[in-house]
């Protein structure tokens, strides 16, 4: 409700205020005197400010943001468990990118990278940063996220026919 009577008061000013091709002719008249033009610019401004302040004092006050529930332990076990998996174990993408650099596999090393961003960074990393509370620690775990997109693409670009280099994948 705020933004629409700020619109509403912006949209009231821009009717009110002159354009750059535009000059106004003031003609001084004593207080007593007054024309008809004065008369309806002096009507139209009451009336368009009482609508304006009169939406505002309608408006709904705003209320606090409901409180947020915590996720449960298990929740946050298990989301982090598939992240650890994909790190650490040996049937995990890590692994798996490691035996293909091993084997010199680049064909298949690229095909995994391909899909692999949106396994792990989307999807698992995505899931547990949904699951932070502080902004700040939400803002490591992007980096982190960017972190992983950039090594695979780096891992990627490592494993083309032609630029396969296994220290650098």
């Amino acid at each position: 409700m705020k933004s629409f009577s700020f619109l509403l008061f912006l949209a009231f000013g821009t009717l009110l205020t002159p354009s750059t091709g535009y000059t106004f002719q003031h003609k001084r008249l004593a207080p007593s005197q007054t024309t008809p033009d004065s008369q309806n610019r002096r009507k139209f401004l009451q009336q368009s400010l009482s609508i304006a302040f009169g939406v505002g004092a309608l408006s709904t006050p705003a209320f606090a943001a409901e409180e947020v529930a915590l996720p449960s332990k298990a929740t946050v076990a298990s989301t982090f468990d598939a992240i650890r998996y994909e790190l650490e174990n040996p049937e995990g993408g890590v692994s798996y990118m490691q035996k293909r650099i091993d084997e010199q596999d680049w064909a298949g090393l690229m095909e995994f990278t391909k899909t692999y961003d949106l396994e792990l960074r989307k999807l698992r990393m995505g899931k547990a940063k949904k699951l932070l509370q502080s902004k700040e620690i939400k803002e490591t775990a992007t980096g982190y996220a960017n972190a992983v997109t950039f090594d695979l693409i780096g891992i990627n670009r490592n494993s083309r026919k032609g630029q396969e280099n296994q220290e650098n994948a």
